[in-house]
Formats: C-alpha cells, sequence, structure tokens
C-alpha cells in the first residue's frame, strides 16, 4: 500500500515537472506565486487572508495542469473529433483564465490597502540590498519564464 502511494506521488512530481518545464505559463504561474507570498508580510493579512491567498495561488498553477493535460490528451485528433478536441481544449484554458481572474481578484481586494503598498515601496526604496534583491528577482524570472522547452526541441 505504502509502495503503490510512493509510486503514484512519483507520477504526480512527474507530472509537476513536465509542467514546469515545458509550458511557460506554469513558469510564469510559478514566479507570480513566489513573488505575491514574499509581499504578504507587508500587508496586514489574517491568518485566514493569508490562507486564502495561499491557496488561490496554488489553485492557479494546479488549474494550468489540468489545462496542460487537457491538451495533451486531445491534440491532433481524427477528422471526425478535431472540432470537440478544440473545444475541450478552450474550455480548459477558459478554466484557467477563470482561475487566474479570480485570483487576482481576491490579492486586490486583500492586499489592495494603501499602508500595505507603502510598506512595499519603503521596502525597496530604503535600502540598495532591498532594492537589487528584487532586480535580481526579475532577471531570475526573467530566465527561469523564458527557459527553453528541453522535449521540444527533440520533437
Amino acid at each position: 500500500m505504502i509502495k503503490r502511494f510512493l509510486r503514484s506521488m512519483g507520477y504526480a512530481c512527474t507530472g509537476i515537472k513536465l509542467g514546469i518545464m515545458e509550458e511557460r505559463n506554469m513558469r510564469i504561474d510559478i514566479v507570480a506565486m513566489l513573488f505575491v507570498w514574499f509581499h504578504m508580510q507587508f500587508f496586514a493579512l489574517t491568518r485566514t487572508d493569508k490562507a486564502v491567498v495561499i491557496l488561490v495561488t496554488f489553485l492557479v498553477p494546479a488549474f494550468e495542469l489540468m489545462n496542460t493535460a487537457v491538451e495533451r490528451a486531445v491534440h491532433k485528433p481524427d477528422e471526425e473529433h478535431w472540432m470537440p478536441a478544440g473545444d475541450a481544449k478552450d474550455t480548459a484554458a477558459g478554466a484557467v483564465l477563470i482561475m487566474t481572474i479570480g485570483a487576482v481578484v481576491i490579492a486586490f481586494v486583500l492586499m489592495g490597502d494603501i499602508s500595505g503598498i507603502k510598506n512595499v515601496i519603503s521596502f525597496y526604496s530604503e535600502k540598495l540590498s532591498n532594492l537589487l534583491l528584487l532586480l535580481g528577482y526579475i532577471c531570475a524570472s526573467y530566465a527561469f519564464i523564458t527557459l527553453d522547452n528541453y522535449r521540444k526541441k527533440d520533437k
């Protein structure tokens, strides 16, 4: 039983790895998630608020993985099924879009107060090292997001 569980966890980790390595939007989701998590400290959020932010930031990449699964499952079907396959792909992408919009709205509702925004601005303007940290994060994020797809080159 434990062996089967560990095997299924291995499959799940492989799926996450494939999503990160092959899907640019998944990498964007991860960069945004880490950015939001770091900046939560500057806002007066309750534990519940933090839990909601963490939950929705996990849901966006989870939806992205589901979208990727649908896209791969219905990739290049025969002539008879091409239209339903396209509809399935579009619908899955729509689910990701709705979840992303919801996550952004929740972030603005919970982290849109002026005092928190001032705290963020103060953090980056008070010390050069903090600003350099932000610039380094932006550069590293760009490199991570634009990472070449390692499998598509082989195809």
